[in-house]
């Protein structure tokens, strides 16, 4: 199996898994499953084994071994079969390498009560190759990077008008390089030509406005360290008392929907429930094929959350791996995620090419194969991805294993 950007493999995920040891060991950044329950009669991933334990152990084990240093895996899984996943997990990641089990609110619609209490969530195990090294925690995840500066504004309404001097390169600008000679704001005249060269002021500043410092107490702090910040043409100038440093934002444990507090990706875009997953792969397809689609947003989150400690980023250039990948879902979010930050993010997508019922539209429609639906999935999410950004390369590899 060679290298290859984007994958479509349509076979055994126990037979794959196998087979890419050879070219993908140690190269996985990122794994997401949503792996069948244990559902009796029309369980397809028999392989000779006893029960679902022993079917998604052994996969595990392989998967593990492609995840790179700092790979995660995700694992979607209902209340059913979460406490099994657990000590599976426990036993092939390690406990030390639990992450979180994430807790997603899956529905925000409610059939006929329940007696006791109604599922409206499903879980999300997380664990990492490695996540402690030389008796530190990894920084593995992140949903954002919030710069912070302890400053505050020197407009003070209450106080009386001053002609503030602020000394050359003490003052850092958000706005264009250039020669300004006037504010956009009626709270802060210029007093001169000021000229910002690199983002910050070569020549002294002098500003008329209502401030809470005097002119010498702007010096004086101005020795001190203290320096000052102009976001916009208004002039509207800051002190800042402390040196600009970022602050870490983890991903909270419950992925909330809601649209009154949903969960945010740092690209804006908020996570959705299974309802909207549905629906929005319904009008992809053309037909309603699939009755749990996973979110396209809950699958880019997770992917989005990926950082890295050393560089105080968020890679953008990796693999990520998806062994029961049924409607293609992951293949999607990779997609979309790379038509927002011009990503490289490339997928392999697993899938065994499993009959749909004889009952189903997809049938009736004649699709012989779960895989062929996925391809379409994949093909027109590609188009619709280009029309966005095109320079996102869209093109998979097809592959089958016997």
């Amino acid at each position: 199996m060679e290298l290859c950007k984007n994958l479509y493999i349509e076979g055994d995920n126990l037979v794959v898994l196998e087979k890419m040891q050879e070219q993908y060991k140690n190269k996985i950044r990122m794994i997401y499953i949503d792996p069948p329950y244990n559902t009796g009669n029309d369980f397809v991933y028999k392989d000779s084994y006893h029960d679902w334990t022993n079917m998604i152990t052994p996969r595990l084990e392989l998967a593990r071994e492609l995840l790179t240093e700092n790979g995660v895996i995700f694992i979607s899984i209902g209340e059913e079969e979460v406490d099994t996943l657990k000590i599976i997990c426990n036993k092939v990641f390690g406990k030390e390498n639990f992450i979180t089990k994430f807790i997603y609110e899956k529905t925000q619609h409610f059939g006929r009560q329940k007696l006791n209490a109604y599922s409206n969530a499903e879980y999300i195990l997380c664990y990492a190759k490695e996540l402690i090294k030389d008796g530190k925690i990894k920084e593995l995840l992140a949903e954002r990077v919030n710069a912070n500066l302890l400053d505050a504004p020197l407009y003070n309404a209450s106080n009386r008008i001053t002609d503030i001097v602020f000394p050359a390169e003490s003052v850092k600008f958000n706005i264009k390089d250039g020669v300004y000679t006037k504010t956009t704001s009626k709270k802060y005249e210029l007093l001169n030509k000021v000229t910002v060269k690199n983002g910050t002021n070569s020549n002294d500043l002098t500003l008329r406005f209502r401030s809470r410092w005097s002119a010498k107490t702007v010096l004086e702090e101005y020795k001190k360290g203290t320096t000052f910040w102009v976001k916009t043409e208004s002039f509207a100038v800051r002190a800042v008392y402390h040196e600009e440093k970022s602050t870490v934002i983890a991903p909270k444990q419950i992925i909330f929907t809601n649209p009154k507090n949903p969960t945010v990706s740092r690209f804006g875009e908020r996570v959705t429930s299974s309802e909207t997953a549905t629906a929005e792969l319904d009008k992809l397809l053309g037909n309603k094929y699939f009755s749990y689609p996973k979110a396209v947003s809950l699958i880019s989150y997770l992917i989005s959350l990926i950082y890295d400690e050393k560089t105080k980023t968020f890679p953008n250039d990796f693999t990520v791996l998806d062994f029961f990948s049924g409607s293609g879902t992951t293949a999607h979010a990779c997609m979309h995620l790379n038509s927002l930050d011009n990503g490289t993010r490339r997928f392999i997508l697993v899938q065994k090419p499993e009959p749909p019922s004889k009952t189903s539209l997809a049938y009736k429609k004649g699709y012989k194969t779960i895989c062929e639906i996925g391809k379409e999935r994949i093909f027109n999410t590609g188009i619709k991805v280009k029309k966005i950004n095109p320079n996102v390369d869209t093109n998979f590899l097809m592959l089958k294993h016997e």
